[in-house]
């Protein structure tokens, strides 16, 4: 049995499955989920801007409970890294990133996703590129290694080990 606490981030190569699996979770644990693609974004992939991020990311974060997942821009994440009582990082292969992303385009490209109403969903090569290469995840294991309790964070190398995960947390 795993215990993660209450106060969580889900951090991943953007179209790895954290929507879908920190929906699971909040429903497992019974802990509000909050998508930085909705804290981040206005209808029509219109970005509010760092200021307006930061300030609702303070807000969600003074909640008691919380499962904040998505893309957190560079400037909070230490902050939400170490309020944090659980870190989970889904460290994916390219190619299952890929994959995901594709079929998300696919499933999403004429109605948006329900965490981001507003905006259907855009195939872009350059972004196709920046999951296969895993662009994002350079600066994300910069910032999980300088996590001071470093015991918090689980990462999960495929699928089936967030499966397990799932299934073990009480």
């Amino acid at each position: 049995m795993q215990k993660i606490g209450k106060r969580i981030v889900v951090v991943v190569v953007s179209a790895s499955g954290k929507s879908s699996f920190s929906r699971k979770l909040s429903k497992k644990i019974n802990v509000p989920v909050f998508f930085m693609d909705s804290i981040m974004w206005k209808s029509g992939w219109n970005y509010i801007g760092d200021e307006e991020t930061a300030k609702k990311i303070n807000e969600v974060s003074n909640n008691t409970e919380w499962i904040i997942e998505g893309y957190i821009v560079k400037k909070e994440r230490t902050f939400l890294f170490e309020k944090s009582d659980t870190i989970i990082y889904l460290d994916y292969s390219p190619v299952v990133a890929s994959w995901r992303y594709i079929k998300r385009w696919w499933k999403n490209r004429t109605h948006a996703r329900p965490e981001l109403e507003g905006s259907p969903e855009k195939f872009s090569f350059k972004f196709l590129k920046l999951v296969w290469n895993k662009s994002e995840a350079i600066s994300l294991d910069k910032f999980l290694s300088e996590v001071k309790k470093q015991e918090k964070i689980i990462k999960l190398s495929c699928p089936k080990e967030t499966r397990k995960l799932l299934a073990s947390i009480y």
